[in-house]
């Protein structure tokens, strides 16, 4: 090649360098504002397809259990469509990568041509393929795949270089989401029965009670306290008194529809929203909840679970012509739960 022209190949594929380079800037950016993990390896591929100019492009996470075992998130077929490959597990052979690789001290492996594969990793054809490691500054998490395997092009190093910086994106953010899920699991879960704390059972209520005015159905809730618990407590100790709020809580759990949550409020409180639910409807849940109790009741242990409920609905806020909110629905299932505790008290 004559050098005027390969001083113009050598700068077209500097500014075609130089583009990428910036677009990733641009891809950080979008790929930030995914919702989950899921969301931004979806995006990944995509948009990494289109930025990186590989055929193909697969995520893959590492087993924290077991290294040699990947799972998957989501990548392209052989025509370049976005497939779903979460639920698929890989174990890689030991023979698969060079010693130390997972050190973090290479963050690729150009593999050059070889066998290119499927979500089942059943061979497709050959073609030059790569891996990337996901870096989040401590470990390695995953792995991009990418190759050519559709026009059968060459890998220079320049998109390898661009692949690595990629990879250390998607492995930063993909660790921020899966902390950030991790948070806002903590700060709307009761650490002790898993079910939904108190600010987040009354956001349910309200969407869902708002819903229920705007599409004209029904809503009911069931407001729950645990009879005896501190009994329990000063007569057995925390652990049993523990050992019963989560015993009550699977009740409850056990009694409901797939649509429907239950929250702790506080203590030996629960409230229970169900959604698209009349009177005939709620008392046969309630029902549910009386069966579920006298099961748990059936095994030995040292106390027996009392659960007092009341229910209400919007229904019920009419026929009395009380405000008609969300709160005043939890208030008279409220004082109706205490009517039911009043009367099983022993009489005097």
């Amino acid at each position: 090649m004559p050098d005027d022209k390969k001083q113009r190949h050598y700068e077209a594929a500097r500014n075609a360098f130089a583009l990428k380079m910036a677009a990733l800037h641009d891809l950080s950016l979008e790929l930030s504002i995914a919702e989950d993990v899921d969301d931004l390896c979806r995006r990944a591929v995509f948009l990494g397809q289109r930025v990186l100019g590989y055929d193909r492009i697969a995520i893959w996470f590492v087993d924290t259990a077991d290294p040699a075992v990947l799972y998957g998130s989501f990548g392209t077929d052989e025509f370049g469509h976005i497939r779903d490959q979460r639920g698929i597990r890989y174990r890689r052979s030991e023979e698969a990568l060079p010693p130390g690789f997972y050190d973090g001290k290479e963050p690729i492996y150009y593999m050059g041509v070889g066998p290119c594969f499927d979500e089942n990793h059943a061979v497709l054809g050959n073609a030059e393929r790569a891996l990337a490691l996901l870096w989040d500054g401590r470990k390695v998490t995953g792995e991009i795949w990418v190759d050519n395997l559709v026009t059968k092009r060459g890998i220079d190093g320049g998109s390898l270089e661009l692949l690595v910086r990629y990879a250390r994106i998607v492995g930063s953010l993909s660790t921020l989401k899966r902390v950030q899920a991790e948070l806002m699991q903590l700060s709307s879960v009761d650490a002790l029965t898993g079910v939904v704390n108190r600010r987040t059972v009354l956001v349910v209520l309200e969407k869902q009670f708002n819903l229920a005015q705007r599409k004209g159905y029904e809503i009911a809730v069931i407001f729950c306290d645990l009879d005896g618990l501190k009994a329990v407590n000063d007569a057995q100790g925390h652990a049993a008194g523990d050992e019963y709020i989560k015993i009550a809580c699977s009740a409850l759990l056990d009694s409901l529809r797939d649509s429907d949550t239950v929250g702790r409020l506080g203590g030996d409180e629960f409230l229970i929203v169900l959604p698209d639910c009349d009177n005939e409807g709620g008392a046969l849940i309630d029902s549910r909840i009386e069966d579920a109790v006298a099961a748990a009741n059936a095994g030995i242990r040292p106390f027996q679970v009392s659960i007092s409920r009341g229910m209400a609905t919007c229904a019920d806020l009419k026929a009395a012509c009380a405000d008609l909110s969300s709160q005043a629905l939890i208030d008279l299932a409220d004082r109706r739960m205490y009517e039911m505790k009043r009367d099983r008290r022993p009489k005097p």
